[in-house]
């Protein structure tokens, strides 16, 4: 039995292909980042990451990104960071460049997203497209804490994907990446979690193709296996390259973590250094944004993906907040690093405080979800345990008292009953 502490475990390096992080806290990605109406990345951008980075993040994920003008356009959360044309690229390499300036040695990678998928928004004429048409159910298997739907919500219904648009958005990604190494990110991960374009094909429960991107696993992995080796040609061999993906859908009819593992070791095949787990999709979103530390590693998720891709394919697990339980799994080989969302917009210091032995001073995320709430919502993010959280920039956008009052109402248990009560005999009066 290892004697070592939580702070020696998790301040330990990590090395994934040729980078190596200084420790194993990563800043996972969010759409909070404030990028211009355009899409660039803002003074807020920069200096989020930037305190994230002198928090002691190992490594920050630059989230809220799309890598084609199409996910720009058709993307729930507005605006985007982008990476789907060159003329983005100095500013990109501004961002980078700026957050390496920290002088902490944090590790900065950039997410690519090819399209939302199931999650898309139709907008000027476009319609959207997945793996199969299949709308997605919002949180019609359970929402977060203190996250309501009133009246629920049933997402359009999308086409079903053609072969010339998957290698369409194969070339974009792949164009992409070209640009995010150019600006100069230590590493690079292709999104397909939750219900976005790319995760629509590795399940049943929203892949039933019968052409060669359906059926068997192999099947299913294809368009991201192509994904993968096209963009490990364009990047060479020696960026870190990896893959975000739900490890189970938590719904009935979906699959769960070993059909997913199974699925990711095929990708894996084509040149993945890292994959990094999140849990359950849109439908499930009670499993999604959980309360629970650990919940992941209770359900034997990251295990399934350990014992599927082998050790040399690096494991990063989400939700797991508490230092001992993300410690013990790295020591055991369960998985390799921890990353975290919402504790860090709580706490940018947590990585610095668990490593130097200083957890009796963290502020702890209380799973309020007044950030989520403003995310679906459309309001600047804010943290109301932190202050500071979006205001890091003089130049960052703030919310106004009555959108502040809109959120708390948004999240009152007794309200939003109300409200979802009206909305639904709202329902049936249009039904008849």
């Amino acid at each position: 039995m290892s004697t070592r502490t939580p702070a020696e475990i998790l301040g330990q390096p990590l090395t994934i292909n040729k980078l190596t992080l200084k420790n194993r806290v990563i800043l996972g990605p969010m759409a909070v980042l404030q990028p211009t109406e355009d899409g660039r990345p803002s003074d807020q951008s920069i200096a989020f990451l930037a305190r994230r980075a002198k928090g002691g993040a190992g490594a920050v994920f630059v989230g809220g990104s799309v890598a084609t003008a199409r996910a720009f356009r058709e993307s729930p959360f507005s605006p985007n960071i982008r990476y789907d044309d060159d003329a983005f690229i100095p500013d990109l390499t501004r961002l980078v460049d700026e957050v390496h300036a920290t002088g902490t040695g944090v590790a900065v990678f950039a997410q690519l997203f090819p399209a939302f998928g199931r999650m898309g928004v139709p907008r000027d004429g476009h319609g959207i497209s997945s793996a199969s048409p299949k709308s997605v159910d919002m949180g019609g298997f359970g929402l977060p804490d203190n996250v309501y739907i009133p009246g629920g919500r049933i997402t359009p219904l999308p086409n079903e994907a053609t072969v010339e648009e998957i290698k369409e958005l194969e070339q974009a990604v792949v164009d992409a990446a070209r640009r995010a190494k150019a600006a100069g990110f230590d590493g690079i991960e292709i999104a397909a979690h939750m219900c976005y374009f790319y995760s629509s094909f590795l399940s049943p429960l929203a892949n039933f193709r019968t052409d060669e991107y359906g059926g068997s696993v192999e099947n299913r992995a294809r368009a991201l296996k192509d994904a993968v080796a096209a963009v490990r040609l364009e990047i060479g061999p020696d960026v870190a390259l990896g893959l975000r993906l739900s490890a189970n859908d938590h719904v009935p009819g979906g699959q769960g973590p070993d059909g997913f593992a199974a699925v990711t070791a095929e990708i894996a095949k084509a040149g993945l250094d890292f994959v990094a787990l999140t849990d359950g999709n849109y439908e499930s979103m009670k499993d999604n944004v959980t309360s629970e530390s650990g919940k992941m590693l209770r359900e034997g998720e990251p295990q399934a993906f350990r014992a599927a891709l082998g050790p040399q394919v690096a494991l990063f697990v989400s939700s797991t907040p508490d230092p001992a339980q993300a410690a013990a799994a790295i020591e055991d080989g369960t998985i390799d690093a921890t990353m975290l969302a919402r504790q860090l917009l709580a706490d940018p210091d947590y990585p610095n405080k668990v490593i130097e032995g200083r957890q009796a001073e963290i502020v702890w995320c209380d799973h309020a979800n007044s950030c989520m709430r403003r995310l679906i919502l459309q309001v600047p993010v804010q943290c109301h345990l932190n202050p500071e959280m979006g205001r890091e920039s003089p130049s960052s956008k703030r919310s106004n008292a009555g959108q502040n009052l809109f959120i708390w109402a948004a999240g009152n248990p007794l309200l939003m009953a109300i409200a979802d009560k009206a909305a639904r005999a709202a329902q049936k009066r249009k039904a008849r």
